[in-house]
This record gives structure tokens, sequence and C-alpha cells, in this order.
């Protein structure tokens, strides 16, 4: 960052740390990152993002992290967060970002000029392109009980072609942890919304991910930890036991006690094993929404 102007202060601070000792984010830092690794890819992505600018190259987001990070796919939602408090600007304001798909299904249409989708006669389901749809003509989702976020693909074509449920509520395909333009669907639609995620400390983080980002209470599904006692041998390397420890403490509250199932068994339970379930998806999304209603 030393040929970088814009970061001379992040180098002054990085500076004043004493000679060999350990690697931390200086007090101060622009990144307000807490992590070393999430700091330091930041402040690499800002100064080839400055030069960039300078050159007048525009930069897609995977570009970016390829030529300053190392990894088209190295970005991470913190990292992406010390990107943005770094240069004062949003992240896809300040880079050409893919304009992802919504796999769905169920009471929600899409019209923009001549062009029209309806989710719920589409079989077994439809894609979107998640920011135009929200840009752009028409989204009505009146109808729309509820919201529940899949995490897995086979799950979510399961469920597409042997549950009712998306009769009455709008199945999403969440494509593991739930990116930013699905995430604001979820917000923009404001219903009761439910997630069913892997019985792994990996699918709890999402449900509560999924219920930070977007703001509103997310309901787990069918992932109780006596469904996890009964089919759990998905080994879970250090990585998962340490998160799956942090969010018996202090997770998303309807998971901690699965999350404590899985520190101590070091298992987890993958959504495939539970397709016996979907039938039963839609009367328990029903209970969902009436205990909503009656609070």
């Amino acid at each position: 960052i030393a040929a970088t102007p814009e970061l001379s202060r992040e180098r002054e601070l990085l500076s004043q740390a004493p000679p060999g000792t350990p690697l931390r984010v200086p007090e101060h830092s622009s990144t307000r990152a807490s992590v070393w690794s999430v700091h330091d890819a930041a402040l690499r992505a800002a100064a080839g993002w400055y030069h960039a600018r300078q050159n007048g190259q525009p930069l897609s987001a995977r570009e970016l992290a390829a030529t300053s990070l190392g990894w088209s796919k190295a970005w991470t939602q913190p990292r992406m967060t010390a990107f943005e408090h770094v240069i004062n600007m949003k992240f896809d304001d300040a880079l050409e970002t893919m304009e992802p798909e919504v796999r769905l299904r169920g009471p929600l249409s899409w019209t923009a000029g001549s062009t029209a989708v309806d989710a719920l006669v589409a079989r077994p389901w439809v894609a979107i392109p998640a920011r135009s749809a929200q840009q752009y003509g028409t989204l009505d989702y009146s109808k729309a009980q509820g919201v529940l976020v899949i995490e897995n693909l086979d799950t979510f074509e399961a469920i597409c072609r042997h549950s009712t449920a998306p009769d009455t509520w709008l199945c999403l395909w969440g494509h593991g942890y739930v990116n930013n333009s699905l995430t604001s669907l979820v917000r923009a639609i404001d219903r009761v919304t439910a997630c069913w995620a892997d019985l792994d400390a990996h699918g709890i983080n999402i449900v509560g991910d999924l219920q930070r980002r977007s703001g509103r209470p997310v309901s787990p599904i069918f992932m109780e930890a006596a469904l996890h006692d009964e089919f759990a041998f998905l080994e879970q390397d250090e990585k998962q036991v340490s998160l799956a420890s942090e969010l018996a403490a202090s997770g998303h509250r309807d998971l901690r006690a699965l999350a404590a199932r899985i520190a101590a068994t070091r298992l987890g339970r993958e959504q495939e094993t539970m397709h016996h379930l979907v039938p039963k998806l839609h009367s328990h999304l029903l209970l969902l929404g009436e205990q909503a209603a009656e609070t």
C-alpha cells in the first residue's frame, strides 16, 4: 500500500507496531476489523481498487479478488464490509458485481414491460435476476403468506416437486449463505420468514446470518436437536466444532441446543437425509404463520 496515497494513514498506523510483535489490527484503523486476515484483505483490495480507478479501469468483484487477494472467490462478508469502510463506498457501487439469480417457487410474479414471470405456475421452479427484479418492473407477492429459505438445491427441488408449501409460501433456494440480493428480497417482502438448513455448524450460522442481515425474525424449520440425534454422521472438522461451541452460547436462540449437540458429538446431519419430512412441511409452515399472527 506504499504507492497508494489514499492509504497513507493506514500505512502509518501499521508502521507504529513494534518490530517482532504479532500481527494485529491497529487501533483506529478505518477497516474496523477485529481479525488480521480481514484487515489485510481489505487493505490489499483497496490498494488494487484505487490503482484501477486511477487508470480508469472498471473492475468486477471477482477480478479484484483474483488480482489483489489471490483467489476470485476470496470475498467474505466481513472482508466486503471492511473494504467498504476503507474506501467509504458501498461494495456494489464500487465494483461490478454479477447479477445473481434467485430460484424460487410460490406466490410471486414479476412483470417488466412485456416480460412476465409467474413463480406459482412454474414447474418445478423459475429463476429471476435478484437485483433487477427489485429495481425494475413490478413484483407482486401480495398472496404470499410467508417466505421459506432452503439451504440446499436438492432439498429445494424436492419441496418444489413434492410439497404443497409453495401454494401459499414463497420458497427460495438460499445457495448456502444467502447473498445480499436475496437478503434484500426477503427484507422487502416482509412476511413471516423461515429457514431450513443442514443440521451442522454452518447451517445454524446461516439461519442466524439471514436473521441479522435481513432484520427479520427467522424461524428454523426441521432443525431440532432431536432430529440431529435421530441421524447424524456427517463429521465436523475442528473449525466447525469450534463454531458450534460458539453458537451454543451466542447463536440463534432456537438453535443453541442443536449447536451444543453438534459440538458434543462432533457430528452433523445433512438436509438430504430428511426429505421424508417434506410432506409435513406445509402444515409446519401454516402453524408458524398462525403463531406469528397471534403475537
